[in-house]
């Protein structure tokens, strides 16, 4: 059977490295794993084998950050450039070209410059529109916050892909109507796929393409655990 890995990164850092934040060095081989092992995508392959039926190559793989920060410019952009991967950056709106206070540190966010200069390697698509968890908000407003965060982007003239990734991973996990409602409004909006944490490996072709399973890479695992989880998705170990 077909299948698809989504692997999720945030962070990278020449010393540092923890939940969220993998050093460089440890970057730099995991992208030659990727490359060697599974056939990696773009984010319109996807678009195109999910609205088109196109099919993707066996083991195919997307590579995706969360918030856009000013490191992935500086640090991983040049061993994927090198690597010659394609990858997606799911953008918060209001931190692009910004240092705020996420997360409870001051972190700085890479400009459109820093965005179109990636391009034709980097996708980007949505990831909110000052990283809300959608499920903080009330219902009557996830219509106008969806719709919102794109215009915001269309300000940009950034060129976006119609997807969005769940902040913190939060979606209408427990009730069905709650799903229902979220996905049509999206519909609506033209968002065409959503993606969630998981850890699970996807398979092809995608059944629920609102719900769409990444590996969350954390940078205070050791490679091994890295390696097996781009095999076998959740771990018990």
């Amino acid at each position: 059977m077909s299948s698809l890995r989504v692997f999720m990164y945030h962070k990278v850092s020449q010393e540092n490295s923890d939940f969220l934040t993998v050093k460089s060095s440890d970057f730099e081989q995991q992208m030659a794993f990727i490359k060697s092992r599974f056939n990696v995508i773009s984010l319109k392959d996807m678009l195109n084998a999910l609205q088109n039926g196109k099919e993707l190559p066996g083991r195919a793989a997307l590579i995706t950050f969360d918030d856009g920060y000013l490191n992935n410019y500086e640090l991983a952009y040049p061993v994927l450039k090198n690597l010659e991967l394609p990858f997606t950056v799911f953008l918060v709106g209001k931190y692009v070209g910004q240092t705020v206070e996420h997360d409870g540190l001051e972190q700085t966010f890479m400009s459109v410059e820093n965005l179109k200069y990636m391009q034709p390697l980097g996708s980007y698509a949505y990831h909110g529109l000052g990283h809300e968890n959608i499920m903080d908000l009330d219902e009557s407003v996830w219509e106008a916050y969806i719709t919102n965060t794109i215009q915001h982007f269309n300000e940009t003239q950034l060129e976006m892909l119609p997807c969005w990734a769940y902040t913190y991973g939060a979606y209408p996990r427990k009730s069905k109507d709650k799903m229902k409602k979220l996905k049509e409004i999206m519909e609506t909006a033209g968002i065409r796929c959503a993606f969630r944490i998981g850890n699970r490996i996807n398979s092809l072709p995608l059944r629920q393409p609102y719900k769409i399973q990444r590996i969350d890479v954390r940078g205070d695992q050791p490679y091994w655990k890295f390696k097996l989880k781009s095999w076998l998705g959740k771990l018990s170990v």
